[in-house]
């Protein structure tokens, strides 16, 4: 455990939702290997295994002097074509889903990047291939090769790493507000709503989800508490539900921990990707907000789309009890904002008719204030 209370990954047991998940995929490749696809690649397989089998063991037969095909052909044949036949249809579906899945996690912006850097290093290397094959034998043959794929990896790596740089450099300006990354912060994954707003189109832009926020959902799916156990547990699953959603694109900050808390690899991240931090952690967002970095706070959102109320409109509500100030009474609107009502502490339990007065806007939420109406004016 470090001093700021996460946990390392090395550390972290295997949750059994994870073990699941790995004996399901195993099933699935089993499966398609089973199809006509799967089948095709086991022939394809044997074909392949048997060719090299035969290569390899006419070279040895060729050593001890034996005739062709010797023995050690036909042994190296069987052998890499059994195991071509057993094992090419599972070690393909492998592939290709890790493929796939690394796919998944790359964004247009670092894929647009590294095709530029690799037509960087392109160019580069054809313009020098000429030059340094004048060099005298064996350099002038082995130079153009090896310049070519340190300047392609280079110009790549570069283009990728300083993608969001060249961006703003190309455009004059920020990132635009639907392409910024959304970081999320581990409120937010546990309080679940992120899934329906980016569904409805109210949210756009990449998730980018530390790997400290995956430690701390981690963390509380292992503790001992049993509702802490619940937030993490339902953290992890919108993560994996998000993951999974072809209409989302997430990506997961691969960043190694630094000692820093959640809080400022969180705000670091938005102010190096020119991000946007979603949470519903009101202090964060205070400390964003001093520090000039966009927040999406849901809370925040869940006030501002409340049925509006405005001084001089008239509502019956219930009075409940008692105010701070004497003869006051308090009752609720529908949203369960407070209402304070004055001279009407003698309505407890019973349903008044009051007109608005003024609202007062707190930390903690809105605040409003009534005057019950006369009879007369109701009448």
């Amino acid at each position: 455990m470090r001093d700021d209370g996460i946990t390392p990954p090395e550390s972290l047991p295997r949750t059994s939702s994870e073990h699941d998940r790995r004996v399901s995929d195993r099933k699935a490749r089993q499966e398609r290997a089973n199809t006509p696809l799967g089948r095709l690649l086991r022939y394809l397989g044997l074909v392949l295994g048997l060719l090299i089998g035969w290569a390899i063991g006419a070279a040895l037969d060729q050593l001890n002097a034996m005739q062709h095909p010797g023995p050690y052909t036909v042994m190296a044949a069987a052998a890499l074509g059994a195991l071509g036949f057993l094992t090419t249809p599972y070690i393909v579906f492998w592939l290709f889903d890790r493929l796939s899945a690394t796919v998944r996690r790359v964004t247009i912006g670092d894929f647009a990047a590294l095709i530029v850097g690799l037509l960087i290093g392109g160019v580069l290397s054809a313009l020098l291939a000429w030059p340094l094959s004048l060099l005298p034998s064996p350099a002038g043959s082995l130079a153009p090769t090896v310049v070519a794929v340190v300047l392609t990896t280079v110009a790549a790596t570069a283009t990728v790493v300083k993608r969001d740089e060249l961006l703003a450099l190309f455009q004059r300006g920020t990132v635009a507000a639907q392409d910024a990354p959304i970081i999320v912060d581990t409120s937010a994954l546990i309080d679940g709503r992120i899934r329906d707003l980016l569904r409805l189109g109210f949210l756009q832009g990449p998730l980018l989800v530390p790997q400290s926020v995956i430690y701390e959902l981690q963390q509380l799916a292992d503790a001992g508490d049993a509702q802490r156990q619940t937030k993490g547990k339902r953290g992890l699953d919108l993560l994996r539900q998000l993951q999974q959603d072809p209409s989302i694109t997430v990506v997961v900050d691969a960043t190694p921990p630094t000692g820093e808390s959640a809080d400022h690899i969180l705000l670091e991240l938005a102010r190096t990707h020119q991000g946007r931090l979603f949470t519903c952690d009101h202090a964060l967002t205070e400390v964003a907000r001093l520090a000039g970095i966009p927040v999406l706070n849901l809370y925040a959102l869940e006030r501002a789309l409340r049925p509006p109320v405005r001084p001089g409109d008239t509502l019956t509500l219930k009075v409940l009890g008692e105010g701070r100030e004497a003869g006051q009474g308090i009752g609720y609107l529908d949203d369960g904002t407070l209402v304070v009502i004055e001279a009407g502490a003698q309505y407890i339990g019973s349903q008044v008719t009051v007109t608005i007065q003024r609202m007062l806007q707190t930390n903690s939420g809105r605040l409003v204030f009534a005057q019950p109406v006369a009879k007369e004016e109701q009448g």
